[in-house]
C-alpha cells in the first residue's frame, strides 16, 4: 500500500466517526472534528521492510474544558474504527501551532503500520 493510500484509509476511517472529518493531508480547516493524516516517520526494525508510524490529527474547541470533553467522547470510537488500519499505540493531547490562525487544541492518535 503506498503512502497516499494509507493517508486515504486513515482518513476515511477516522471520518467514519460522528461529528469528525479528517483529510489526507492538512485542508486548512480549522474547525472543531476537522483533521488531517500526519505521517511521522519510517523505521527499519528488522531486514524485512519498514514499519510506518503515522497520526491521526484532530482539532478541537478553544475552550480547554470543551476540548477535554470532546477528546473524551471522541477517544474510543476513533481508536476502534482506526484499528484496523493500524495499530494504535497511543493518543495526547497537543496544541498545534497554525500560521495566521494561532494555537489550536488537538488530539493525536499515534499508531504504526507496515509500509
Amino acid at each position: 500500500m503506498s503512502r497516499a493510500e494509507v493517508r486515504d484509509a486513515l482518513a476515511e476511517a477516522a471520518s467514519s466517526v460522528d461529528g469528525v472529518d479528517v483529510s489526507p493531508y492538512f485542508a486548512g480547516v480549522t474547525a472543531p472534528g476537522a483533521g488531517f493524516v500526519r505521517w511521522d516517520r519510517s523505521e527499519q526494525p528488522n531486514p524485512f521492510g519498514f514499519v510506518g508510524y503515522w497520526n491521526v490529527v484532530v482539532l478541537l474547541p478553544q475552550d480547554l474544558a470543551a476540548a477535554e470533553q470532546m477528546a473524551d467522547e471522541l477517544f474510543a470510537p476513533l481508536t476502534a474504527a482506526l484499528a484496523p488500519h493500524m495499530r494504535v499505540t497511543g493518543a495526547q493531547m497537543q496544541q498545534l501551532t497554525i500560521p495566521g490562525v494561532g494555537v489550536l487544541p488537538c488530539v493525536f492518535i499515534n499508531g504504526h503500520r507496515e509500509d
